[in-house]
């Protein structure tokens, strides 16, 4: 098991009840080595007793010294270490790989192109393990700080930018804007919001698991781009990645030590009650063994779907799984629409508010994000909040992503499927997500039913092909079964017809 030892100028915390004057006083070490107004604050909130500082918190570097937070500025921060076998093992560097019973805050500044390679947020987004993994971190007093490095860039910059590759928006990490030493400064951020706390305020947090969803509300509430209070309800106050110049430290580190148990943000998590029917495999969409489905969170803080299959539209019935007040107060929803095209989105409250009723149409285009200059992106989130009257809860997000090296045409009248490019030139493939297609298709009804027919194949290099309505080759023989596979060397996907009888 891994051991923790604290630096050497911290090994011994002293806590003195000094009264003077009624005001408990603490002694050294101090919360923190810096001198700017948020040190100044920090060190004179704990010397007075109103703030816990660091006492029992970890920190977690993942990149074996890269980009490390310098902990000589929190001295009652402890690094988290690890025993040589699993430092051998490589239990201690890159994306993290357990959930762990201490209070973490960590980073790992390492990353892939977006191309040839992945961020490791890219990374956890990719698989519905991934995602429920980084639930049970958040949920379990940890947080994480990577940078993006090539998955949020404008186009054209940074040898080729994407715009916003990342398939959901999550409360259970931070991204930070940039590549090495850019998760630095949030970093700092946090470790401070975490040290401002009233000592019996920090202690419920942790006791509950909910310290990381009250500094995620914190940060969300604190940034500078916000005009008003109305604003954490928009996509403003939610953005994919953060970028440092928008955070406000010392408006964090004072609402973090106003805080009371009265004034703590509730909790909510969803789950998903009811949806469409799913789009069938080799079918409605193509891909190899391991994509069957559109889903990549069900429930939690995260519900999230790639919208594979053809039909124009999807819908689900999400409601409230499970909600938290620190007073037990009623709770009441807003549904709202973060990002993404609003005639592409219906939402549609119960009376009660405690579930909704959420449409999606296909958006075909990458839009620009508000809270990102430069950046768009081919996602559509609604954020989820819940207010006792007093502050809303840290958010609950529900994403819809569509596939970038995808473009296809719907009839407007009918809503049908009419054509899908998967080839064309400048189309981003994710490996995690989607397969490269060297292929278009082409769809044709029946005219009088208006029955799906089937589809034509255009393969560039080679002859075209037709399919059935079932997915079917049509073969001199006969319809015959398909299977999907990705080819060893090129890693396109390819279809072969099915050995054995029909």
């Amino acid at each position: 098991m891994p051991t923790h030892t604290r630096l050497d100028l911290t090994r011994v915390v002293l806590i003195l009840g000094l009264c003077q004057g009624g005001t408990i006083v603490r002694s050294a070490p101090p919360v923190t080595t810096r001198t700017d107004s948020v040190g100044q604050l920090l060190n004179q909130w704990y010397t007075e007793g109103l703030a816990a500082g660091h006492e029992g918190d970890f920190y977690d570097n993942r990149d074996g010294g890269h980009s490390r937070l310098d902990l000589s500025k929190y001295p009652q921060l402890q690094a988290l270490t690890y025993s040589p076998s699993e430092v051998e093992s490589g239990a201690n560097f890159g994306p993290a790989k357990q959930v762990r019973a201490e209070v973490i805050l960590g980073n790992a500044s390492l990353s892939g192109p977006a191309v040839s390679g992945v961020s490791i947020p890219r990374l956890y987004f990719g698989s519905p393990e991934g995602v429920k993994f980084l639930t049970s971190q958040y949920l379990g007093n940890q947080l994480y700080v990577y940078p993006e490095h090539q998955d949020h860039d404008p186009a054209g910059e940074v040898e080729k930018g994407w715009g916003d590759l990342y398939p959901l928006n999550s409360p259970c990490l931070l991204i930070s804007q940039g590549s090495s030493y850019s998760d630095l400064p949030i970093l700092d951020a946090i470790a401070a919001t975490m040290a401002s706390f009233k000592p019996e305020v920090k202690k419920e947090l942790k006791d509950q698991k909910l310290l990381f969803p009250v500094i995620q509300y914190i940060l969300r509430n604190c940034l500078r781009t916000l005009k008003g209070p109305e604003d954490y309800l928009s996509g403003v106050a939610h953005p994919t990645v953060f970028r440092a110049e928008v955070i406000d430290e010392e408006k964090m580190v004072r609402t973090a030590q106003a805080m009371t148990r009265e004034t703590l943000p509730p909790l909510i998590l969803l789950e998903v009650a009811e949806e469409s029917p799913p789009p069938r495999p080799g079918v409605d969409f193509f891909e190899a063994a391991g994509r069957e489905s559109e889903t990549l969170s069900d429930q939690g803080v995260m519900i999230a779907r790639v919208f594979r299959g053809m039909a124009r539209e999807r819908s689900l019935r999400v409601r409230v799984a499970r909600s938290f007040d620190w007073k037990g107060r009623f709770l009441k929803l807003e549904w709202r629409l973060l990002r993404g095209d609003p005639a592409s989105v219906k939402i549609e409250p119960s009376v009660l508010g405690t579930e909704a009723k959420i449409t999606i149409s296909y958006q075909n285009e990458a839009l620009p994000v508000a809270s990102s200059p430069g950046i768009t992106s081919r996602r559509i989130d609604i954020g989820v909040f819940a207010t006792n009257g007093q502050t809303y809860s840290p958010p609950v997000f529900i994403s819809f992503y569509f596939l970038p090296n995808e473009r296809r045409i719907y009839d407007t009248a009918t809503g049908r499927i009419l054509e899908v490019d998967y080839g064309f030139e400048g189309g981003f493939v994710d490996v995690l997500l989607s397969s490269e297609k060297p292929w278009r298709d082409v769809y044709h009804y029946d005219k009088k039913t208006g029955a799906l027919k089937g589809w034509r194949r255009e393969l560039k290099g080679a002859a075209s092909i037709e399919f059935d309505g079932e997915g079917r080759i049509l073969t001199p023989d006969g319809p015959r079964t398909v299977d999907y596979k990705v080819h060893p060397t090129t890693s396109t996907l390819m279809h072969q017809v099915k050995r054995g009888v029909e």
